[in-house]
């Protein structure tokens, strides 16, 4: 099953007041049959797979039926948490949470008491986390945890491993810290680290042997972005290069294209070449850019030019020499038919293309033609350059 997921941020209220902390505050909470609809919505548009945070999600007095619902209906239950009230609360409520759940993650910096005062937890923080994993260790929920990474612990991540590896972790997960918002906009100065620190840092962490954590990852900003953040008045956002988007809200909305939504950040990319291997050769090399898409492929230019029209691209890559249909005409007709809905082109080019033949082509569309590939290149490596060069054009235009 493709998991369509969602980040419901059910109330904005925390028993913690982490330093870095960029969630929204201040969002008064729905009421409970307010949510019910809520979630019924969610399901409704396709929705399998809910993360229930915050704030600090149990702290939403009718967070555990909503729990209970969603499970009944077939969804997912992945909770965040910084574990304080289900650690040290020993009720019926909180055992209908963890029999409910089938994910959790747990937010953990640093075993030492200094550093997690200093970034704005609880003064016992790690034996909050260790009474909460003792809880869970005999229960059929995968265990993850979180680490934000900072100035602040970026030398201590190998202790913490070690703690860790006590335990049968599922995901060792690293989130750089990112001043997006409130407080961590606010603590910058303190915090800030490097995409390269950190990449570097988590890379030394790999070589490791922790043998009951299953998998260390390091999850980037753009992966991060991605999410589709369901706030508690039940506004729909997303937030793309550091801003946040609204889609509509999920009380009022009863059919939501979280489709939509979810690619509305992606480099919507269209390839066509009159050779299987090299289209295998393309896809391959850019389908694990986490902001790629690509929508459609095709070996004649005919179909090429009709599947552009019908699935309207971001960026299109293609030989220029096809059948039925040479890369002039796949432009000229796109042009008129889209006008300035036309997509970026890179052409394919075997070396007898003419220079005025390509002339006629930027009098078309101008610096819409983006680039020109020759097919003595390793046509994979340079559409992936290009893809990452486009990328970092878009994220500098929109900051």
């Amino acid at each position: 099953m493709i998991k369509k997921k969602v980040c419901w941020k059910i109330t904005t209220k925390c028993n913690q007041g982490c330093k870095y902390c960029f969630g929204f505050t201040n969002i008064p909470d729905l009421q409970y049959r307010d949510n019910e609809k809520v979630l019924k919505n969610l399901i409704n548009s396709g929705i399998n797979h809910i993360t229930w945070t915050g704030g600090e999600a149990v702290l939403y007095p009718n967070v555990r039926d909503l729990m209970r619902e969603a499970k009944e209906k077939g969804l997912h239950n992945k909770l965040v948490t910084n574990g304080i009230f289900l650690s040290e609360n020993d009720t019926d409520y909180v055992e209908d949470i963890l029999n409910i759940l089938d994910e959790i993650n747990l937010s953990v910096d640093s075993i030492e008491n200094n550093i997690n005062i200093a970034l704005g937890k609880e003064n016992n923080h790690l034996k909050i986390i260790k009474n909460l994993l003792e809880k869970v260790k005999d229960k059929e929920i995968k265990v993850g945890i979180n680490t934000v990474v900072s100035k602040q612990n970026i030398d201590k991540l190998e202790e913490l491993g070690e703690f860790l590896n006590n335990y049968k972790i599922e995901k060792w997960k690293f989130l750089k810290f990112m001043p997006i918002r409130e407080r961590a906009l606010e603590n910058e100065k303190l915090f800030e680290v490097t995409e390269s620190e950190l990449e570097k840092r988590v890379n030394e962490l790999k070589k490791l042997t922790f043998k009951n954590i299953k998998k260390i990852e390091y999850k980037k900003q753009s992966e991060f972005e991605k999410s589709i953040v369901i706030l508690p008045n039940a506004d729909i956002i997303q937030t793309q290069h550091g801003k946040d988007h609204y889609f509509g809200n999920a009380l009022k909305q009863c059919d939501i294209d979280f489709d939509k939504i979810y690619f509305s950040n992606k480099i919507r990319t269209f390839v066509a070449y009159n050779d299987k291997n090299v289209i295998e050769n393309i896809v391959n090399a850019i389908k694990d850019m986490d902001y790629v898409d690509v929508i459609g492929t095709a070996m004649d230019g005919k179909e090429a030019y009709n599947k552009i029209v019908d699935l309207k691209p971001e960026m299109v890559f293609a030989k220029y020499n096809m059948e039925s249909m040479n890369g002039f005409e796949m432009i000229k007709f796109s042009k008129e038919k889209l006008e300035d809905n036309v997509p970026i082109f890179n052409m394919i080019i075997d070396n007898n293309i003419k220079e005025d033949e390509i002339n006629k082509v930027y009098e078309i569309i101008g610096d819409k033609l983006n680039s020109l590939i020759s097919t003595k290149e390793h046509i994979g490596n340079s559409v992936a350059s290009i893809i990452n060069e486009y990328m970092e054009y878009k994220n500098n235009v929109n900051k």
